[in-house]
């Protein structure tokens, strides 16, 4: 390649999607804000997002650029001495990676495979003839942090050996030097024997939060779990992941469970590291690859000592549009229709999304939230805790323990008083509890407020039921209530290893009996197990909705019957889908199972 054509003009990444109609002007320069924001570059952040498929991007890059590419995420991982004849500081300086050697000819994989000056730094580091592809930044990132062992996992594997070398130093010292310590009191051993800031506990820590962001978990939890003979006793990590719990692949010392507490609640700064009587909560705040990383953790006592919860809250998970949380479109279609006109006291009502604990309940609000954010709404939202913050949205921490005086406390209620006389035009309360949130948020309702809410019921008709047993007059409920929105999360089949067969007797009873029918020739998906999805067979989850929205029609049987049966079969015969004719819909589609979408996941996969 000569200097003149690698300083020839070419397209920019921005030109080049816009060109080949992949996305818009307005779109790409959101998406290069968002991408320069998370320190991401564009490609990176439009895999990711889904925003462009990985296939179509390379496609319309290399066209467009006049070089071939190369979809390192599907190619066969290449020897890491070929992808060491490159210095580590120069691969990621110029963000390239050798992936093949032929005799003499070293193919590389680029970001930008046109860069004279790369080509000619290579060619003198290596002395071999180059050629060039085309590749995405992040699996060029992803080899090279594998390949110098830079990845979570490897990290991870680091410390737990560090650590483990260390103990088997300390249990192999003299007796003069050390002490030679029986192993049943060793692992007997008392807080004081293992300091909370010792360099051990910190890498335990870090190793047991790589784990979680390696796997994508929800949750950790941390538990004891002491055998009475001293042998057998053990601190099991556990991490929910797509809603499954499932054990680490590593243990802790039995000894160090005191201390791995103690290191947790002095990383919140706000636990009482020495009360161990009582449960405890608090926030602990990290970087990840420079995302900001939450945790809420929750320390109990129990008969073995201290167990603690800590729940992942992922800053940028939140940023999501709506339109991805995989609505069927007649679903989304009318869910949106409700968001419209807000703005000047014209939207007004009760939208209220039903679900157990998990369910996705608060996702899907704030992706509600983010619809209608925009500089003319006035947004409010009162939550115990907030737990994402969103740019224009003005959200207020309840807390029930604070006291106000006598007989008042800082509520979802106080704070639904305080709104009113703030001018918003969009409320979201976290949750209706009881009578009296319900009662005001029903008074906001009806004075011009669109109000956002959450309630536990099973289904949509029962959160209509469950308001009226709440002591409100259904004359009310009925009037304000605009639609509700039931939501469950069933796993999602992994795109990459996903198996289709035909549908077996059991499954084809189970869509009869639902009323859903099935297009002649489809295929239903199976589980198989990849690397991608750690040989699981599902990869993330989806949403599962029923919406019932409150028409006249609805309204008027309403107020004749409340009974949630007799609601539910009247709104099915108006068009509301079910949530098992969600679910089932979305196996029709390739997206999961019948086993999932009845709730009987398979715990042996």
């Amino acid at each position: 390649m000569s200097p003149a054509q690698g300083l020839s003009r070419r397209k920019s990444v921005k030109e080049v999607l816009v060109d080949e109609h992949l996305l818009d002007a307005a779109a790409v320069d959101q998406a290069e804000e968002n991408a320069r924001r998370e320190k991401k570059t564009i490609q990176q952040f439009l895999v990711e997002q889904n925003l462009v498929e990985r296939a179509k991007l390379l496609r319309a890059l290399s066209t467009a650029w006049e070089v071939q590419s190369i979809d390192l995420s599907k190619a066969p991982p290449p020897d890491k001495e070929i992808i060491q004849l490159i210095p580590e500081s120069a691969a990621r300086r110029h963000m390239a990676v050798p992936f093949a050697k032929n005799d003499s000819v070293l193919s590389i994989a680029m970001a930008d495979p046109r860069d004279f000056f790369v080509l000619e730094d290579i060619n003198l580091r290596t002395g071999l003839e180059l050629r060039a592809y085309l590749a995405l930044p992040q699996d060029i990132m992803a080899l090279l942090d594998v390949a110098y062992g830079r990845n979570e996992s490897a990290v991870m594997d680091k410390l737990l050996a560090s650590v483990q070398q260390q103990e088997k130093d300390k249990a192999q010292l003299p007796p003069e030097e050390g002490g030679q310590i029986e192993v049943q009191k060793e692992e007997k051993s008392d807080i004081t024997d293992i300091d909370a800031s010792a360099p051990e506990v910190e890498k335990f820590v870090n190793a047991i939060i790589l784990g979680a962001l390696n796997l994508k978990a929800s949750d950790i939890h941390i538990e004891p779990f002491e055998d009475p003979t001293g042998k057998s006793s053990k601190m099991m990590i556990r991490y929910r992941v797509d809603g499954m719990l499932r054990e680490a692949n590593f243990t802790m010392p039995w000894s160090y469970r005191a201390a791995i507490i103690a290191k947790l609640k002095i990383m919140t700064n706000s636990m009482d590291i020495t009360e161990r009587r009582i449960p405890q909560s608090g926030r602990i705040q990290i970087l990840a690859k420079g995302n900001p990383i939450e945790f809420r953790v929750e320390v109990v006592p129990t008969v073995y000592g201290e167990s603690a919860v800590m729940r992942i809250l992922d800053r940028k998970a939140v940023q999501v549009d709506i339109h991805r949380l995989m609505f069927l479109p007649e679903t989304l279609d009318k869910f949106l229709s409700l968001l419209k006109g807000i703005g000047g006291k014209k939207n007004f009502g009760l939208i209220i999304v039903c679900g157990p604990t998990g369910s996705g309940k608060s996702t899907t609000l704030y992706a509600a939230l983010n619809h209608v954010n925009r500089p003319d709404i006035k947004i409010l939202t009162a939550e115990n805790p907030v737990e994402y913050n969103i740019d224009g949205i003005v959200q207020v921490p309840v807390n029930p323990d604070i006291k106000l005086g006598e007989n008042k406390k800082f509520d979802f209620a106080a704070a639904l008083r305080s709104f009113l006389r703030l001018d918003p035009d969009v409320i979201m309360v976290g949750e209706i509890r009881d009578e009296e949130t319900a009662h005001i948020a029903m008074e906001a309702a009806m004075t011009g407020h669109l109000v956002f809410s959450t309630i536990h019921t099973n289904d949509a008709p029962s959160a209509v039921t469950r308001l009226v047993e709440m002591g409100l007059p259904p004359y009310v409920v009925i009037a304000t209530l605009k639609a509700v929105l039931a939501q469950r999360l069933a796993r999602k089949l992994c795109d990459k290893c996903k198996r289709a067969e035909d549908p077996t007797p059991e499954e084809l009873l189970v869509f009869r009996e639902n009323k859903v029918e099935i297009p002649p020739g489809t295929k239903f998906y199976r589980p198989v197990g990849c690397p991608d999805c750690k040989d699981i067979g599902y990869r993330g989850r989806l949403g599962i909705h029923e919406l019932l929205i409150l028409s006249d029609s609805v309204k008027t049987f309403a107020l004749k019957q409340m009974s949630a049966g007799p609601l539910r079969e009247f709104a099915m015969q108006q068009g509301m889908m079910s949530l098992t004719q969600d679910g089932l819909n979305k196996v029709i589609s390739g997206s999961t199972t019948v086993r999932e979408v009845l709730g009987g996941a398979d715990e042996t996969k």
